[in-house]
């Protein structure tokens, strides 16, 4: 490889000594011309070998348009630095270059320090960014601080942003510094955001690339004098970077290369920024709509993994306690009924969206009947549940209850028999026989029911009037419910009929029960009904009524069946051999036979 030795004898054992190095190395007069380079040297610029002799150290460094050159005027005291250079090809590169002042000359080390200052560059982009959107994500906020970063890595004066605007759905100029610009400018802006969107990437054009791009017809718009112009997309079409510079500046392609790094960062702090002020406008909807549900009298409770993290006034009235005891330390499940938990807590675990009935547990051991609807809301803090309920207390009483007698009606009653009844069957064992266990069935306390109807009511009817057969009703209803133990239910089954259940009960004690419901109906005094005077005295008399009533039990051992209808109907069977038979007495249905063995 040529070389020239230098100064002397020291020029001529340097350059021996660095010919193989595969440092970038040089030696230069006192004038910075150089005498003699390394492969590496030439191979870094890009240039064959031979190519730099008396070639000036200052002609390969780049300086931008209307900036002095970093070099010093003289390097005899030498110089440390990055400066740009361009190679053989064009390409412009970063070099950190070191001249030291040697014996009769300059020594020159340069090493390509593109990427790292590239990666470094970006980097600090990029922390500024993440603290922008940390701080405060929204675009206002976000595009000032881009425009910051690229002014300081850039020759970037002005800085523009064209996107899809989401409040307006048109594509607009969502930001620019300066604010105010001429109808010329503006024209530019759309042309360069044009070129990109059509050309997918990052374009420079300097004054020179855009008369030629409008000669050629890419761009519709002529340039502006003495103005260099850089677009990058921010992807995902979301809009375009623009920035641009005048006085004499002009970009190169490593300035596009860089704002096309950075641009997708930026399109990523938009779109998230845009995200973060959806949700939180949602938010505010959301609590908006909370808040105007309380303000309706409407219980609100927010649920988190089951349990209770808020519950408004309303909610509080309703389950009768504090928010103390409330919010934070007990799980929903625990404020409902005791029946109503294996339901809620389905319920609780399913998207189902339907409104449902169930009942809250009160401290003094009463139900309250409400209409309860589940919905999920997804909020900042996390995935929460929103239960809305109120008091329907008054409809379903009013809906389970018959309004003559006050007793359960026929549908309560039978949502009674069917609790009990799989009850009954669950003690026994008999959901494991019906899933296919050969296990006997395990002995539990018998269900017994009894059917009871008012002896000759029709006829009491008939000679006392509907109004006073409405009271033997309300009398009799009376009389049944003050008879029965408090875990046994009386409720009216249709007309003159009422049947009792009798949990726990054998079908010897159902017999006594029966027997004593008879007795209290048939001792009670039911009704004192005045008459017209009559005879010589012509004194007024009353007339002492009389009810009687027939029963007819039937017992369950072992509940086979999914339903306690046969029950009902053996029951129903013994009262017709009671009325057959002479009336006003229990008749027990015969005991179901044994399987022969």
């Amino acid at each position: 490889m040529p070389f020239s030795p230098g100064n002397g004898t020291l020029g001529e054992s340097l350059a021996r000594a660095f010919v193989s190095v595969d440092a970038a190395l040089a030696l230069a007069d006192v004038s910075g011309r150089i005498t003699w380079a390394n492969s590496a040297f030439h191979d870094l610029h890009g240039v064959p070998p031979g190519t730099f002799q008396d070639v000036l150290l200052r002609d390969l460094v780049v300086a931008r348009l209307g900036a002095p050159s970093p070099l010093p005027e003289s390097l005899s005291d030498g110089f440390e630095g990055c400066v740009r250079q361009r190679r053989l090809d064009g390409s412009i590169f970063f070099n950190a270059l070191s001249v030291t002042p040697v014996a009769g000359g300059l020594a020159v080390v340069a090493r390509d320090v593109t990427a790292e200052r590239r990666s470094a560059a970006l980097h600090d982009c990029l922390l500024a960014l993440l603290r922008t959107i940390r701080e405060s994500p929204a675009p206002a906020q976000l595009f000032p601080v881009v425009h910051a970063l690229l002014a300081r890595l850039l020759p970037a004066q002005c800085f523009a942003v064209v996107g899809f605007d989401p409040e307006t759905a048109r594509v607009e100029l969502l930001y620019s510094a300066p604010e105010s610009l001429g109808d010329d400018v503006k024209e530019a802006i759309w042309a360069v955001a044009g070129h990109v969107l059509a050309v997918g990437s990052p374009v420079c054009l300097a004054p020179s690339a855009w008369e030629a791009a409008h000669a050629a017809g890419r761009l519709a718009t002529a340039g502006i004098s003495g103005t260099s112009w850089l677009g990058a997309p921010l992807g995902d079409e979301l809009g375009v970077l623009v920035a641009w510079a005048s006085g004499g500046a002009e970009h190169d392609s490593a300035d596009a290369e860089l704002l096309g790094t950075l641009a997708p960062q930026v399109g990523q702090a938009l779109q998230r920024g845009r995200d973060e002020a959806r949700r939180r406008t949602e938010l505010l909807e959301k609590t908006a709509l909370m808040d105007a549900l309380s303000d309706a009298g409407q219980a609100l409770v927010t649920l988190r993994d089951g349990f209770v993290v808020h519950a408004n006034d309303a909610a509080l009235r309703l389950v009768e306690t504090t928010r103390e005891e409330l919010v934070g330390r007990r799980l929903l499940l625990e404020v409902v009924a005791l029946s109503e938990r294996p339901r809620l807590a389905r319920l609780l675990a399913s998207p189902a969206r339907d409104s449902f009935e169930t009942a809250l547990a009160l401290p003094d051991g009463k139900r309250r009947e409400v209409q309860m609807a589940i919905r999920a809301v997804e909020l900042p803090v996390g995935l929460l549940q929103l239960v809305v309920f109120h008091d329907v207390t008054a409809l379903v009483n009013s809906a389970r209850t018959d309004y003559l007698t006050g007793l359960p009606n026929r549908r309560a009653t039978e949502e009674a028999l069917r609790r009990e009844w799989e009850r009954l069957r669950r003690r026994s064992g008999a959901f494991a026989l019906q899933r296919g266990d050969t296990a006997e069935m395990m002995p539990t306390p018998p269900l017994s029911v009894v059917m009871i109807d008012i002896d000759d009511f029709s006829v009491f009817n008939d000679e006392h009037g509907h109004h006073t057969g409405d009271e033997m009703l309300r009398r009799t209803a009376l009389v049944l419910r003050a008879t029965l133990r408090t875990c046994d239910l009386v409720g009216r089954w249709g007309g003159e009929e009422f049947l009792a259940l009798l949990p726990e009960t054998d079908a010897a004690g159902a017999v006594i029960v029966a027997e004593r419901l008879r007795i209290a109906v048939e001792n009670d005094a039911f009704y004192d009904l005045p008459r017209f005077p009559s005879g010589r005295d012509g004194a007024a008399r009353s007339l002492r009524l009389q009810v009687t009533i027939s029963l007819g039990v039937a017992t369950a051992l072992k509940p086979t069946s999914p339903n306690g209808d046969d029950l009902v109907r053996k029951a129903d069977g013994a009262l017709y051999e009671a009325k057959a038979s002479g009336k006003n007495r229990v008749v027990p249905a015969a005991p179901p036979e044994e399987p022969s063995a």
